[in-house]
């Protein structure tokens, strides 16, 4: 009986699965072989969200599980891609159903918040009327086809002590550029998976943190849509670097994020990209809390906090000398007080028309809130100044779209 039952639930989902990819392929119009790779890569039933009218699904979309942080602590945060309905259901309010029902699946499981990727204006102004506000932010960095990272290195070290401009040039020599493909040897592919998770353990602002798993995900995404994975090794066989890029109308390579551990070693990845592609521009997406054009930084995703609660535990975690206390209006009758102090929050509710209530306090709502933590990293001084509330630095990379 169970078996059976069993059965019935592996048939329902596999089915589900069919339907829901077709629905991507019409509406995306994506390659079959990126649509069915996200599928065996991320489909998880219980993460999945669909509306259908008989046997036909009519809107869908799909739930990742993801965490921030880094060794000072980490917080969970739901990304939701392939929000797809059918052209002819669309404005019957079937998206507004599966927000709703995602959002609430996520906030009983524990997520502090749902994130997304929208790829126009008009998508950012409908999730935020659905809650979502500006959260994640990346900066391009340009180079024409004509640049020479090898001379930006010379120049570079120019500026440098004379001994140690010697030994970064002596160091940059034994640096050398490889790409992933078919002859890459799992040895090698799991000493770059090693790198890339190493890269990552040592973060502690609000950057999104991905597993061996995840990078090899993001290495398959990466090649099934004709980019590529580039790496930098010494000649003792250490890997140094990784890019991962794609290729836009052969006219310029994006290098959606680029990992190094060292500037030897970025200089020689950009160099070795640059004459595997010599008639292309390349622009590099970086974090703006790591880049000097932070003010140039562009909306990359939207976020909407499940748990605020959890959020401001992980800051005043992660930045021990914060202080600050604010009211934020969650819920209706009532207020939420948050104390911010040596790296603890304490957090209290306030019944509104109590004893303790004080209406000339100000307060916030939630969204507010929301839009103050998740700003541009470069904005907000007189915010901080006013509320010592910095922003809390969130970066997101190497995602399913």
């Amino acid at each position: 009986m169970f078996e059976e039952a069993t059965s019935i639930i592996i048939m329902e989902a596999i089915d589900i699965k069919r339907k829901i990819s077709a629905l991507w392929k019409d509406t995306f119009h994506e390659s079959e072989a990126y649509i069915n790779l996200i599928f065996d890569q991320y489909f998880d039933p219980s993460w999945v969200e669909f509306e259908s009218d008989g046997p036909e699904i009519i809107g869908a979309l799909l739930g990742i599980p993801y965490e921030f942080g880094g060794t000072e602590g980490r917080i969970r945060g739901l990304y939701l891609c392939g929000l797809a309905t059918k052209p002819k259901r669309r404005s019957e309010g079937v998206m507004t159903r599966l927000l709703d029902r995602i959002n609430e699946k996520a906030r009983n499981a524990g997520f502090a918040f749902t994130f997304l990727i929208p790829r126009t204006e008009r998508l950012v102004r409908y999730f935020a009327y659905h809650g979502y506000v500006k959260a994640f932010y990346r900066c391009q960095e340009n180079y024409t086809s004509l640049h020479s990272f090898k001379d930006e290195f010379e120049v570079m070290l120019d500026q440098q002590k004379d001994k140690v401009a010697d030994l970064k040039r002596r160091y940059y020599t034994t640096i050398h550029g490889y790409v992933v493909d078919e002859a890459t040897a799992p040895e090698e592919m799991e000493q770059i998976l090693t790198f890339l998770e190493s890269q990552e353990a040592g973060e502690g602002d609000m950057e999104l943190m991905h597993t061996k798993t995840d990078f090899r995900h993001a290495v398959n995404l990466v090649k099934v849509r004709g980019g590529h994975v580039y790496y930098a090794k010494t000649s003792q066989g250490t890997v140094t670097a990784v890019a991962f890029t794609s290729l836009v109308d052969r006219s310029r390579v994006d290098i959606e994020r680029l990992y190094s551990a060292d500037q030897c070693s970025t200089y020689r990845l950009l160099d070795y990209i640059k004459h595997a592609e010599p008639d292309a521009g390349i622009r590099v997406y970086v974090n703006p809390v790591r880049s000097e054009y932070r003010n140039l930084a562009e909306v990359h995703g939207m976020a909407r906090i499940l748990n605020l609660s959890e959020i401001l535990k992980f800051q005043a975690n992660w930045l021990r000398d914060l202080k600050y206390s604010i009211l934020v209006n969650e819920r209706s009758g009532q207020v939420e007080r948050y104390d911010i102090r040596n790296g603890n929050m304490k957090h209290r509710s306030i019944e509104v028309g109590s004893e303790e209530y004080d209406p000339t306090k100000t307060v916030i709502s939630l969204r507010d809130m929301s839009s103050v933590l998740f700003r541009r990293p470069d904005t907000g001084s007189l915010i901080t100044e006013a509320f010592g509330m910095p922003s809390v630095g969130g970066y997101i990379s190497l995602l399913p779209e």
